[in-house]
């Protein structure tokens, strides 16, 4: 997975070479483009790999308590006229260099492993939240795609409103039709214009909003991903494998077992300060010699083997081991809610994608037949067999299928995502397993 989002960052500056607004020839954003754009340019991809730097770093730090010191440092002293006078030198000179060696510091090994395994929970976890914003955005894409279906159909609707109306007046005046046919026509004019300014409104907000997930200009055209809409469809596996794929596979999980062991070794730590410590350090320090009248300087060497036992610290590493214990105590049941909600997880997002397919196929059918009805309706309206109240109401009822058949479409589409995302998944696969 890690290698999934890898060589989409990799592609995602060679995309973007193409129009702002997406990679196709003809301008359009292919949903591939939009969750590369949203790994290399939203903030919160950034945020995530300075997460696992800030983790790293703590890591080095960590190391410190095995590793030795070595500093330097100088005087140099100007002394005053009456000891220049009396003979002596006129300045006194320092150098030294110190090295420090620990050999025994025991309560530094659970520090070190609790840093070790913190960095493997925060590089997980910076894992899944680039995982979370792809799928943020391939879901802002699939929105701007269904509001960009519902505009269509209210669009062919507006088409279908004005040529009723264009008909129903010719009608009036050769007197084929009441003028309250006229007035109806007028009316669902009128709303269809209403719809019409409402769903673009609706449009060009879910344009915004994918524009901001994968921050990239406003792009005017979206090219629908045909092959993840039909993977949406697919049979679904049984929900008790997929359950257990997820639990081995999501990495919010695998952050959350590795905070839990960076807690149990950080509680390690306080009872094992009872252990002494060594340290190793050796000094050399030059210095002028003031009886040789500036004309010597001597030196210093020294050997210091260094053990310290605190028998008694007032009681603080019991209390650090209390309250450590608890942390991990906390991060292990905090595991087990996530893995608890997992199968919750899970389960609902197949049961929910399941609806959505039955959905989606009762509104194939609703749309089939609205289709066919509007047809037959229109037929009869020329014939004079129908009046055109029967003929809007066939429209209105075309139009609404249509709208519903667009967002069921697309609802199986969201549902699909969000069994990928519980599953431990990328967005743009059309395998469950």
């Amino acid at each position: 997975m890690t290698k999934r989002y890898a060589g989409l960052l990799a592609v995602a500056s060679f995309a973007w070479s193409g129009a702002a607004a997406g990679a196709q020839g003809d301008g359009s954003l292919r949903i591939e483009d939009a969750v590369s754009f949203a790994l290399s340019r939203n903030e919160r991809a950034r945020i995530a790999d300075l997460n696992v730097t800030v983790a790293s770093a703590a890591v080095d730090k960590a190391r410190v308590a095995f590793l030795p010191t070595v500093g330097v440092g100088g005087q140099y002293v100007q002394k005053p006229d009456d000891v220049i006078a009396s003979g002596k030198n006129s300045y006194t000179a320092t150098a030294s260099a110190t090295v420090t060696q620990p050999l025994l510091n025991v309560a530094a090994f659970p520090l070190y492993a609790s840093a070790r395994r913190s960095l493997e929970a925060q590089q997980a976890q910076s894992t899944d939240d680039k995982r979370t914003l792809a799928f943020d955005a391939a879901r802002a894409f699939f929105v701007a795609l269904s509001a960009d279906a519902v505009l269509a159909a209210a669009n062919t609707r507006l088409d279908s409103a004005k040529e009723n109306f264009k008909d129903t007046q010719e009608r009036a005046q050769a007197q084929l039709v009441s003028t309250n046919d006229v007035t109806r026509a007028s009316i669902d004019l009128a709303n269809a214009v209403h719809d019409v300014e409402t769903d673009k409104g609706s449009s060009h907000v879910a344009y915004l909003n994918l524009a901001y997930t994968i921050n990239t200009p406003v792009p005017t055209k979206l090219d629908p991903p045909t092959t993840l809409l039909s993977a949406g469809r697919q049979t679904i596996p049984n929900a008790d494998g997929l359950v257990r794929l997820a639990i081995d596979r999501r990495p919010d999980l695998l952050a959350k077992r590795k905070a839990g062991m960076a807690a149990h070794d950080f509680a390690q730590e306080p009872l094992l300060r009872l252990v002494p410590t060594l340290a190793l350090s050796g000094s050399f320090q030059l210095s002028t010699d003031e009886t040789l009248l500036g004309h010597g300087f001597y030196n210093t060497e020294n050997v210091t083997l260094t053990l310290t036992w605190p028998l008694f610290d007032g009681g603080t590493r019991y209390a650090d081991k209390r309250s450590r214990d608890a942390s991990a105590s906390i991060a292990d049941l905090t595991t087990d809610a996530l893995t608890r909600s997992v199968d919750v997880e899970v389960r609902a997002a197949v049961a929910t994608l399941d609806a959505a397919q039955a959905a989606l196929a009762a509104a194939e059918q609703a749309r089939d037949a609205a289709h066919k009805s509007r047809e037959e309706t229109d037929i009869l309206y020329k014939q004079g067999l129908a009046k055109a109240i029967e003929l809007i109401d066939a429209t209105d009822s075309q139009f609404l299928a249509d709208v519903s058949y667009a967002t069921s479409e697309y609802s199986v589409a969201l549902a699909y995502l969000s069994l990928r995302q519980a599953l431990g998944l990328d967005p743009l696969g059309t395998d469950l397993r």
